[in-house]
């Protein structure tokens, strides 16, 4: 996958997507192996607003049960079964703690109910069995947490991933069905003609031109942004998303390969504790906001209000905010309502057609994107007046995914890692990581051995991976490769030796000099938004 702006003077295209994150990327994907003419751009780097800014989870939403939002459920539960089928590698089960105390807003009986109904509408076939009831005992041999007033608990299954890495994935695929994607190319204004959308004025933010990039139908999918779009339009007030802000802190593990689910009487919240990478990600917070998207930050109120609940109950992780490794927030597009509590807002997925020929989805989650993705085609096919078919992301395996069985393949994978030197926690991390793709990265090792080595002791992530975000996955930048494409900058302590080290590397391949390598060095250095550098 190559950054090739020039390819966007070749239109006019069938469709043009704004942003590139996972909405972006399934539209594109999907447009794409249907034989559409598309072009995706990307104003920054690949997930790099709200889409990796998540909860790495591919969940049914088992507290939307609670505001009665079934067909939100059963819709996500659906696209859980089929996610898990066709991305083993990117879309792996998970376990999940609930323990119940005495004076819970939600008791043991209408948890039980709601858990059940929850596996009702999941149905058969799910990468997750049924969820079990969990005496006292048995929870507490499980997790360190507090006695008093305990009443037992529950487990249950949902998915996990990594929600950056699923972006990266679905956008190479749409690259390889023949869809124009350029990251670093921000859509500066919509061209307007005859009362239609007729594409986008599109700048390369690393070359400075600029140029018309034409089409039949236009989506932006650019999440808290789409707004000033709009506005450039002269449509000011026809997209107007309430913005809440969530944030979640990354932690030390918690020792259990299990997630724990704690839940507020205060303010009805449910917050995850989820193994990652060998660190546990916490989170996370729904609040309003109101200010400018780029400046969102995660503030101390914020770290203060996860901990204060962790304290709560888990015992045996007493963390102050000395020991949070990393911390990101990110922000949620929800239709603009009256709700005075942003959890209560529905997290169905909108688009709205304020001008023919332009779509702008609004909310959404990430479990669902895909779906969404194949409805917002159907729909422009549609206006098209084409004939609309089966989204053909409904069966297709992911771009990277192994030929089956699976667990066979991932068996001789880490087998064959291990006799290239990758130690055992890197190796499975490298397989599920980059599914096919792994012998890409084993070729580089076998050419250059050192390449096996960890990046860092304290992270499963070999220096091949480097190499390979740079040359194969349109890694333009320190950011990129070490938030998004390798996230060192979320599970350690990065130091400026590694930052030399990395950037070393990628300037080589960018053709950086002396002065830009420098300038990404004191970029990462200086920022505190998600990674401190001590």
């Amino acid at each position: 996958m190559k950054r090739e702006f020039d390819q966007l003077r070749g239109g006019p295209f069938d469709l043009l997507v704004v942003g590139g994150g996972v909405y972006g990327a399934w539209t594109a994907y999907d447009a794409a192996l249907r034989g559409l003419r598309v072009a995706l751009v990307e104003r920054d780097d690949w997930a790099s607003g709200t889409s990796a800014a998540s909860s790495k989870l591919i969940h049914g939403g088992l507290r939307y049960l609670e505001h009665g939002e079934l067909g939100l459920v059963r819709k996500t539960l659906d696209e859980r079964r089929r996610l898990a089928r066709l991305g083993p590698h990117r879309i792996r089960p998970l376990r999940f703690l609930m323990p119940v105390y005495r004076g819970d807003r939600v008791g043991r009986f209408r948890l039980r109910v709601g858990l059940l109904f929850y596996d009702l509408l999941a149905g058969g076939g799910q990468p997750v069995p049924p969820h079990r009831a969990l005496g006292s005992r048995e929870l507490l041999e499980l997790i360190d947490i507090e006695p008093t007033g305990l009443r037992g608990g529950f487990a249950f299954g949902d998915c996990r991933t990594d929600d950056a890495r699923l972006v990266v994935e679905i956008v190479d695929g749409a690259f390889h069905a023949g869809a124009v994607s350029v990251n670093r190319a921000a859509a500066r204004e919509l061209i307007v003609e005859g009362g239609r959308a007729a594409g986008a004025v599109i700048e390369d933010r690393e070359g400075g031109q600029t140029l018309e990039v034409r089409a039949l139908a236009t989506v932006v999918s650019a999440g808290p942004w789409v707004g000033g779009l709009a506005a450039s339009a002269g449509i000011p007030g026809a997209v107007t998303p309430r913005l809440t802000k969530g944030i979640h802190l990354i932690l030390p593990s918690l020792g259990i390969d299990d997630a724990f689910v704690i839940s507020s009487n205060d303010d009805a919240r449910i917050v995850f504790l989820i193994p990652w990478y060998g660190r546990t990600l916490f989170g996370t917070t729904d609040t309003d906001y109101d200010g400018e998207p780029a400046d969102v930050r995660v503030e101390p109120r914020d770290v203060a209000y996860l901990l204060e609940r962790l304290h709560r109950v888990v015992r045996g992780a007493r963390w102050s905010e000395s020991d949070v490794i990393a911390s990101f927030a990110g922000l949620r597009t929800l239709p603009a309502t009256d709700d005075r509590d942003p959890s209560s807002v529905t997290r169905e997925w909108i688009v709205t057609e304020p001008l023919e020929g332009l779509y702008v989805p609004i909310g959404g989650k990430l479990t669902s994107a895909r779906a969404d993705a194949a409805g917002l085609v159907d729909r422009v096919v549609r206006r098209a007046g084409w004939t609309p078919r089966r989204s053909p992301t409904a069966d297709r395996p992911f771009p990277w995914c192994p030929l089956p069985p699976f667990d066979d393949w991932l068996d001789r994978t880490i087998g064959e890692a291990a006799r290239l030197g990758l130690d055992e926690e890197t190796a499975r991390s490298c397989a599920l990581r980059f599914g096919s793709r792994t012998e890409r990265i084993f070729e580089r090792i076998r050419a250059t051995p050192d390449l096996a080595r960890r990046i860092l002791p304290d992270a499963p992530f070999c220096r091949a991976e480097i190499d390979h975000a740079v040359d194969e996955e349109m890694a333009r930048s320190l950011e990129d490769l070490l938030r998004r494409r390798v996230p060192l900058l979320l599970t350690s302590r990065v130091n400026e030796d590694t930052l030399q080290q990395v950037a070393r590397i990628a300037g080589e391949r960018l053709g950086w000099d002396e002065k830009r390598r420098r300038a990404e060095i004191e970029q990462m250095c200086g920022s505190v938004r998600e990674a401190p550098v001590r």
